[in-house]
């Protein structure tokens, strides 16, 4: 896998690195790997990183590394909502991990990828964003280092944006605003999270949907990306997470936090791009929607 890149009249003169760096947003530590490698060629030859371009000059830098991992692949079945040679977005179901855990090794997302990719993706799960295990929706994946060194830069500078459904208890009394607390573990649970003016700032707006029968449908939107963000905000407003027991939801009609991520928003790594991609509403999210409609 390859990036390719004719020199522009504009970028004359500079230097293969200084174009990689400025222009095309590779990172430090990728050029040097890629120096130690010779993954820069330019009109078909291998050349220092100093040298100095012309415009019309063909540059084709190496995205794919001999790397592996230890994630065993597995042929589950995936909901796919983007995908080109550098980024993958995926629709993950309720009650799967995106990770693998030292007991739990298998039936996640990465396993899933992982096969998906087969031979012709370097065999490397790098997930942007992360969801728990019963929030369903979009997860963003790079599919080789310089996509995930960009897109995680958008996902620190607020470039990629998620945006969720969730089904709360009780009737919000505002219909938009902002939770800006701090969130922290709570206690000694290694889960469990709290908010506390010692944990690390986390932002959530939220926007009133629909009112329902004893419960509102919200739609909300990360700032930061704390662990149980959204569950832990709600929560301390007053306005558990239906099913969201952890935290003092009632698990009635779904058995799982009503939560999906519906919708994300970033500038493509390589062209630039703006993308914005959408995932439906689960069904057992939709039937709890229609149980408690006025």
């Amino acid at each position: 896998m390859k990036l390719n890149h004719q020199v522009a009249a504009a970028e004359a003169g500079l230097t293969a690195e200084k174009i990689m760096r400025r222009n095309l947003g590779f990172s430090r530590g990728m050029i040097r790997k890629l120096k130690r490698s010779s993954g820069v060629l330019v009109n078909g030859q291998i050349v220092y990183l100093n040298k100095r371009l012309q415009e019309g000059d063909r540059l084709s830098i190496n995205l794919r590394f001999a790397r592996y991992t230890d994630v065993p692949p597995q042929p589950i079945p995936i909901e796919i909502a983007y995908e080109d040679d550098h980024l993958l977005i995926v629709i993950k179901p309720c009650n799967m991990l995106v990770h693998p855990l030292k007991h739990e090794q298998e039936n996640t997302l990465a396993n899933a990828i992982l096969y998906h990719y087969g031979n012709e993706t370097e065999p490397v799960f790098r997930p942007i964003t992360r969801l728990d295990r019963d929030t369903s929706g979009l997860v963003v994946i790079a599919k080789h280092a310089h996509a995930g060194y960009r897109l995680a830069r958008q996902l620190g500078d607020g470039e990629l944006w998620r945006e969720y459904l969730a089904v709360a208890h009780g009737l919000f009394a505002l219909e938009r605003g902002t939770i800006d607390l701090p969130i922290n573990r709570c206690g000694d649970s290694k889960a469990k999270r709290m908010v506390s003016p010692d944990g690390r700032q986390a932002i959530t707006h939220y926007q009133v949907e629909e009112y329902l029968a004893g419960n509102t449908l919200v739609r909300l939107r990360l700032v930061t990306g704390r662990t149980h963000q959204i569950r832990v905000h709600m929560s301390h407003i007053g306005h558990p997470l239906v099913g969201d027991t952890l935290y003092g939801g009632r698990a009635e009609g779904i058995d799982r936090q009503a939560l999906h991520c519906r919708r994300v928003g970033l500038k493509h790594p390589v062209t630039g791009e703006a993308l914005v991609v959408e995932a439906p509403l689960p069904e057992d999210m939709q039937r709890l929607i229609m149980s408690r409609g006025k």
